[in-house]
């Protein structure tokens, strides 16, 4: 039984070692001068389509830009800082877009018309201003213009060749205070108009 299961072994080994050898490409000469002998090898390399955005904090945190007016500036104009970011010690976000296939189109949609309080009180998205430092020394991702009101689709240039995109940016927003508005709290956690989508589409 023993020298049946060795045989078996030897044979399916054999066998084995054929059916790989038969992949090879293999090349033999003879004589007595000089020789020479080539085999050749292809190769391929696939590399998948990939799309990665962030705004704020990595992960599946979404972070919340609040404002804190000062009772004595409400309605005189003095811009507020927002907090809350992951960037310029909370003030601001980092901004990241990634994508391989083509030309990148970044579209914000909003969650409602206004910002509102619950109790009657509406604040329209201009108050809250939006300006871009660009990180990556070109373009930038941008933002789609002064205020969360303009939701125009922003194209960042592919800036590694004509279908790669590597950017970064860093938005800051913050609170124009133009216009005294009824007490109370404006938007919230996805809540009274508050949640802004920013949505990265490739071919």
């Amino acid at each position: 039984m023993f020298k049946r299961h060795f045989v078996l072994a030897a044979l399916s080994a054999s066998v084995a070692f054929g059916a790989t050898n038969a992949l090879a490409e293999s090349t033999q000469v003879n004589g007595g001068g000089a020789l020479n002998a080539g085999a050749r090898l292809d190769f391929q390399v696939t590399i998948p389509g990939v799309l990665r955005f962030r705004i704020g904090t990595a992960g599946a945190t979404i972070d919340q830009i609040a404002f804190n007016v000062p009772a004595a500036n409400v309605g005189d104009g003095t811009d507020v800082a927002g907090t809350g970011g992951d960037a310029s010690g909370g003030t601001a976000v980092n901004v990241e877009l990634f994508g391989n296939r083509g030309q990148i189109t970044v579209t914000p949609v909003l969650s409602g018309a206004n910002l509102t309080n619950g109790t009657g009180g509406v604040m329209p998205y201009s108050e809250i201003l939006t300006a871009a430092t660009t990180g990556d020394g070109g373009g930038g991702v941008s933002t789609s213009g002064a205020n969360l009101s303009v939701t125009t689709p922003l194209t960042p240039v592919p800036n590694v060749n004509a279908s790669v995109t590597n950017r970064t940016d860093i938005w800051t927003f913050t609170y124009d205070n133009t216009t005294a508005y009824p007490a109370g709290t404006y938007g919230g956690v996805d809540t009274q108009g508050s949640r802004v989508t920013w949505t990265a589409s490739m071919p």
